[in-house]
């Protein structure tokens, strides 16, 4: 009995890094996060959508808000399987995004954790490579 739990810790520990190895993507392909991607906020029913194109460059709808950005994000994701970006705003059109903030992001810099689940449909966002500030799933929209 206690060699049988001992095997399901050490399978449980070792799953997530399996996983997250199909995430990598293959080379020659598009970074998986090239796509439109949209959210809503369960708070306050707001949604969001987020398109990343192949350039670099990102759009961003949140709510009355539009945003024109940039953004790097790393080819592979660190060993626990977050890719970094950084995404910068290139230009805020204004009117008031999910978070109910109006202020004008242009210039504004962000770093974020991107974690996919293994199909790439899904991903979510946090402040740091861990799971305690983060927020989604975001979903991969039909193009």
């Amino acid at each position: 009995m206690r060699l049988q739990i001992t095997f399901l810790l050490i399978t449980a520990l070792l799953m997530p890094p399996l996983l997250f190895a199909q995430a990598v993507r293959q080379p020659g392909t598009p970074h998986p996060i090239v796509g439109k991607w949209t959210w809503t906020r369960a708070q306050n029913k707001c949604t969001e959508e987020y398109e990343f194109r192949l350039d670099g460059t990102l759009q961003v709808q949140s709510g009355a808000e539009r945003t024109d950005n940039t953004y790097e994000i790393v080819s592979v994701p660190d060993s626990r399987g977050f890719y970094q970006i950084t995404m910068k705003v290139v230009k805020d059109y204004g009117g008031k995004d999910c978070g109910d903030d109006e202020s004008d992001s242009t210039g504004d810099e962000y770093t974020n954790f991107f974690l996919f689940e293994p199909s790439m449909s899904m991903y979510i966002a946090c402040q740091q490579p861990n799971l305690d500030a983060c927020f989604g799933p975001l979903r991969r929209m039909e193009q």
